[in-house]
């Protein structure tokens, strides 16, 4: 079975509630919803203006399951609650009553109120909002998590011979400073762990394998490894290693004889957006890698993105993967 196969298997027995407020923007957020409510793969409800999105469907010949609340951005009922809740969230920004009631009238921003309100499980959205207006919604709803000090993203990379890999940060994060780097691989592991159900092996990856070079740029790998290992003792990791090292045994035995991973890493993290983003997509073009991402991680719940050139089944995928984090 392959990974999204199984955690769309495991999705199915959570009975999750999955928001998608780009409905009435896209056909193919109405085509996935319908799927995910015809696999059992959890409940899904279309945020947005209710006209609009059964025009939508109409337009496209698709028919919305009766199975499937339409959920409208002006529901008279709630805004008062909303309202205030926008209101106390930007306190501290003094947000004039124009800019709150913009806010209650977005459907990403509605999204992530009724996930934190504990009203839906997980929030899949980017299939027509940039990554930037994904996070921002997400951060000023459910904010980031405990333990967390970044938002960042995680592929799961998915080898033709079965093997699974976590890569991070491929999406976000340009130039992750030290302690940001740290966060990004404990969230990483728990991405990885929560998804797989196998423990992470995690290698913080670099240009130098254990002093071979001399740079600022691998004090700064070596600082988060180290910042890292403080906080977790219990997973294997190491750093800094070049990638040969950290994937094959017979390198690692001769250039870092002494590492816990010996070659057996399984989530690796890169040490800026470039490596991470060039990396994810060759192994996916030229290793055939089924690549499943980019996953956000390091918020309070799951609130997903997607990329906009998203297919209907990147987005039921993305929503069996919201289920499985949720359970954080």
């Amino acid at each position: 079975m392959s990974i999204i196969s199984d955690i769309r298997s495991k999705a199915k027995s959570l009975g999750r509630r999955v928001l998608l407020p780009e409905a009435e923007q896209d056909i193919r957020v109405i085509r996935a919803a319908n799927i995910i409510r015809e696999n059992g793969l959890a409940t899904p409800v279309l945020i947005g203006n209710d006209n609009n999105i059964y025009e939508l469907a109409e337009k496209h010949d698709v028919k919305i399951s009766d199975k499937i609340s339409v959920l409208p951005v002006n529901d008279y009922q709630s805004e008062q609650e909303k309202t205030h809740f926008f209101k106390e969230k930007l306190a501290h920004k003094n947000p004039t009553e124009e800019q709150v009631q913009a806010l209650c009238r977005d459907p990403l921003f509605t999204a992530g109120w009724l996930l934190e309100k504990g009203e839906a499980d997980t929030v899949i959205a980017g299939s027509i909002a940039s990554t930037p207006d994904v996070i921002r919604a997400a951060l000023r709803t459910v904010g980031v998590a405990s333990g967390s000090s970044i938002i960042s993203s995680t592929f799961l990379m998915e080898m033709p011979n079965g093997k699974v890999f976590t890569y991070a940060d491929c999406g976000v994060v340009p130039y992750p400073d030290s302690k940001q780097l740290a966060s990004i691989a404990l969230d990483s592991g728990k991405t990885h762990q929560l998804l797989t159900g196998v423990e992470p092996r995690i290698a913080f990856l670099s240009f130098s394998t254990k002093g071979s070079a001399q740079h600022e740029r691998v004090d700064l790998v070596r600082e988060a490894f180290e910042l890292a290992r403080k906080q977790n003792e219990t997973w294997d990791m190491d750093g800094e290693l070049q990638f040969d090292a950290a994937y094959m045994s017979e390198i690692a035995h001769r250039k870092a004889p002494d590492s816990p991973l010996a070659g057996r890493t399984n989530v690796f993290i890169f040490p800026n957006l470039d490596a991470g983003n060039i990396a994810y997509k060759i192994t996916e073009r030229l290793a055939g890698a089924v690549a499943t991402g980019p996953i956000l991680q390091g918020l309070s719940k799951p609130y997903l993105d997607l990329s906009r050139g998203c297919s209907v089944d990147d987005i039921v995928n993305a929503a069996s993967v919201g289920a499985l984090l949720s359970t954080k």
